[in-house]
């Protein structure tokens, strides 16, 4: 296999702007459907919540466990081909469906969220504030006595089981202000679930950053969600003009045509 840029045994460093070390890593299942009509198709993945005392950041466990291994890989290529196995494995793991990655300001109360679809892009909006309403409802969940809350955010309306024996007024993505840690976080039409699976002292995946290559396009935010969600939907299409997508036909490269149907999408924000 030959590529211009190395091929399979190139690695280049992640481009990263590191901002804090947590202390604390929560971890959540994720299950979406990225076809809301499809509704036995869901998509799954692990997320982690990085806590530090200024900072949290929330994205695909995998995604930065890859970012580790391709660093390792980078340094030489004897490392290549030593990690080459945990590379391919953990590639495998990673949520390419959810390619999402926040960093919320704690101290100045702003959230910077980074989307990936064709194009990488990048937005900066205060710290959304939710209209939480605590109704009744027990449940337990990993061992945690937790209660009931509902709101409405971007489109969705949220219910929320929070346990107020965890001090921590966070959850999954941006969902926060709740008085103890978001347990479960789903929508009512279950598009979108979150389940907690875990919470450590953070020992491991410490390093809380964005990513700073200098293709992500920084604009506001209902540009970076409209572009991605049309990005999603008419991936086929674009991927032909924004990646340079070819096809081999009777032996000889070929653009191909762009008249491919668009896809349904199914965004966690909807608005």
């Amino acid at each position: 296999m030959f590529s211009p840029d190395g091929g399979m045994d190139h690695y280049e460093k992640t481009e990263r702007t590191v901002y804090d070390t947590a202390k604390i890593n929560v971890y959540y299942t994720l299950y979406f459907l990225a076809d809301s009509s499809k509704t036995d198709n869901y998509t799954k993945g692990l997320m982690v919540l990085q806590v530090s005392d200024h900072y949290l950041r929330f994205g695909d466990l995998y995604r930065i466990q890859l970012d580790s291994i391709n660093d390792f890989c980078a340094i030489n290529k004897k490392n290549a081909k030593k990690a080459a196995n945990d590379f391919n494995q953990t590639s495998s793991k990673v949520c390419y469906g959810f390619n999402i990655t926040s960093l919320v300001d704690l101290d100045n109360e702003t959230a910077t969220v980074q989307l990936q679809a064709l194009r990488k892009y990048q937005y900066t909006v205060p710290l959304p504030k939710f209209d939480w309403q605590i109704t009744e409802g027990d449940s337990i969940i990993n061992g945690l006595a937790c209660k009931r809350a509902v709101c409405r955010y971007a489109g969705r309306s949220y219910i929320a089981w929070f346990a107020p024996s965890i001090n921590l007024p966070y959850g999954p993505y941006l969902f926060g202000g709740l008085p103890g840690l978001i347990m479960c976080l789903c929508d009512k039409s279950n598009n979108w679930i979150f389940t907690n699976s875990g919470i450590e002292v953070a020992r491991s995946n410490r390093d809380m950053y964005l990513y700073s290559d200098k293709d992500i396009i920084k604009t506001d935010r209902e540009k970076a969600l409209s572009a991605y969600k049309n990005e999603i939907e008419d991936w086929n299409n674009l991927a032909v003009d924004i990646i340079g997508l070819r096809v081999i036909k009777n032996g000889k490269e070929i653009k191909p045509d762009t008249n491919y149907p668009r896809k349904p999408s199914n965004m966690l924000e909807l608005k």
